[in-house]
This record gives C-alpha cells, structure tokens and sequence, in this order.
C-alpha cells in the first residue's frame, strides 16, 4: 500500500494581532502551529487536516471576539453549525481543505502587517508512483487566491511547445 504525504508551508510568519481567536483554533487545528514571539508559524509534515473536532465552549469563547462581516469561518459556523455551539459536543468541520484558503485571505484582508501569504505543498508518495509527486504553489492576497500545481503548469509547458512545433503530443 502506498501513503500519499502533503507536507505544507505557509510562509511569511502570521502576526498574532491579525488572527481571529477563532481562527486560530482553527488553524492550529488543520496545521501544526508554532508561535515565535507575537507570531505564529503554519505547516504540516504529512498534510492539512481535512476534518477536525473543535470544542464547542472554545468556539463559543472564540467567537465572542468576532464578527461575521469580517470571517468567513464564523460565518460557516454560524449558519452550519448554530445548534452544536450552543451545545456541549464537538463541534465536527470536514472538508477543511476547502476552507483554510479563505480563513488565511480574510487574514490578510484584515492585516496592516500582511499584504500576501504563500502556501507550498509538495505533493509525495512512499512508493515511487507516476501520480504520487509533483506540488502546488498558491498566492493568497486580499483579493484573490492564485495557485497552480505542477500538473497544470506542465499542461501550460506541453501546449506551448506543441504550439511552437518543439513536440509532436501536446501531453503524454
């Protein structure tokens, strides 16, 4: 069986004055995290959790602070999840690959300090698998996330080789 590993970088380091409480329990969640002064580093060794568990008195804490105007994740919270944080259970979030993009965009909208994160990923398999490697590369502003993975960028590189008569497939 072969294990398919995402480790992940977010880079610069995130001032902790323009994270949301919530957000940060959410991202320490979904990444590993370290702070380092007023700061917070992000990454994962294997991959970005995709389902995750928060407790529903720490939302509760969290969201004390927040407004849905200017979160994303609070606004999935309250309108997916009102009953379970009034609730003494946790509070499950799948599909979290889905969202952490836009929690890290709303970061930077709202930051004095940030005007772009990175994320890379490299995409790596324990068994040498034509599908198991490659990467993706992403660009989040206040405005737009960009991103490409190696697989779309070599479509780009065949297309215009092709295009220019360098090769006879335009992929292979």
């Amino acid at each position: 069986m072969a294990n398919y590993y995402t480790p992940t970088v977010i880079e610069p380091l995130i001032p902790l004055v323009a994270i949301l409480p919530i957000e940060r329990l959410f991202l320490a969640q979904v990444f590993s995290e370290e702070v380092e002064g007023e700061t917070a580093n992000y990454w994962s060794d294997d991959a970005a959790s995709d389902l995750i568990y928060l407790d529903a008195e720490a939302v509760r804490t969290a969201l004390g602070v927040t407004s849905a105007e200017s979160s994303s994740l609070t606004k999935k919270l309250i309108d997916e999840h009102a009953e379970a944080i009034l609730g003494d259970e946790e509070i499950e979030l799948d599909e979290c690959g889905d969202l952490w993009p836009d929690v890290l965009q709303d970061i930077v909208r709202r930051s004095c300090d940030l005007d772009h994160l990175t994320v890379t990923m490299a995409f790596t398999c324990s068994k040498m698998r034509p599908d198991g490697f490659g990467g993706l590369a992403m660009l989040i502003t206040g405005t737009s996330i960009r991103s490409e993975s190696t697989r779309t960028l070599f479509d780009r590189f065949y297309k215009e080789a092709a295009a220019n008569g360098e090769i006879s497939h335009a992929n292979p």
